[in-house]
């Protein structure tokens, strides 16, 4: 009976100390999830590079004082044509982690900036199917991203965001040429939505129900 006193007091002064926490972080809400499209353009070893399309997922976390970690998952597609003129294109699947910044997080409308790394699948291949690729591939690679972008507040709970990156590439290869002066690099622009977990109308509901 002792351990199972001791073990709801552990429970409920964790709880506590979480919700404090969490309290002391929220601006709008400690956690975000959002999904977003994206609009791409790849300056790779091609003869042309056109616009590409493409999806991601996020999830965010408030680290207080305006910091903030943001993962995502995506998916992207690029198009352009070969030096034989043949329509080609490129997929790939991303993941990464990055470190923002928000200059006006109590704000309606907040800017933000971030820098992160991450690892980068890819597919490409000319557009009837066959691979694309010369010389020793490699189908992954590592990354480096960074850029800005704008959060505008619905309410406490729901935001639109709209960001511009850049992201260069660890080799010079989803393009499926191992070729070039440089490494492959790659320009987005995404708009999304997401949704705020623990607003402050939420923790403190949840504080007033512990108390």
């Amino acid at each position: 009976m002792n351990r199972r006193c001791a073990y709801f007091v552990l429970v409920v002064a964790s709880s506590i100390v979480f919700i404090s926490s969490v309290y002391a972080q929220v601006g709008r809400g400690a956690f975000g999830f959002g999904l977003s499209v994206d609009g791409n353009m790849l300056q790779s070893d091609w003869k042309t590079n056109d616009p590409g399309i493409g999806a991601s997922a996020d999830l965010s976390y408030s680290l207080g004082h305006n910091w903030g970690l943001v993962s995502r998952l995506g998916v992207d597609t690029y198009y352009g044509k070969s030096k034989a003129n043949e329509n080609v294109l490129s997929t790939s699947f991303r993941g990464d982690l990055s470190l923002s910044y928000d200059f006006l997080r109590s704000k309606p409308l907040n800017p933000f900036v971030f820098v992160g790394a991450g690892f980068v699948f890819y597919y490409p291949r000319i557009d009837g199917g066959a691979v694309l690729t010369s010389g020793k591939y490699q189908p992954w690679d590592m990354a480096l991203n960074g850029g800005l972008g704008f959060d505008c507040y619905i309410n406490e709970s729901w935001s639109i965001v709209l960001t511009g990156e850049a992201t260069m590439m660890g080799n010079d290869q989803i393009d499926g040429y191992k070729a070039g002066g440089s490494n492959d690099i790659i320009g987005r622009v995404s708009l999304g939505i997401r949704y705020y977990l623990f607003d402050r109308s939420t923790v403190e509901q949840i504080v007033k129900t512990v108390e």
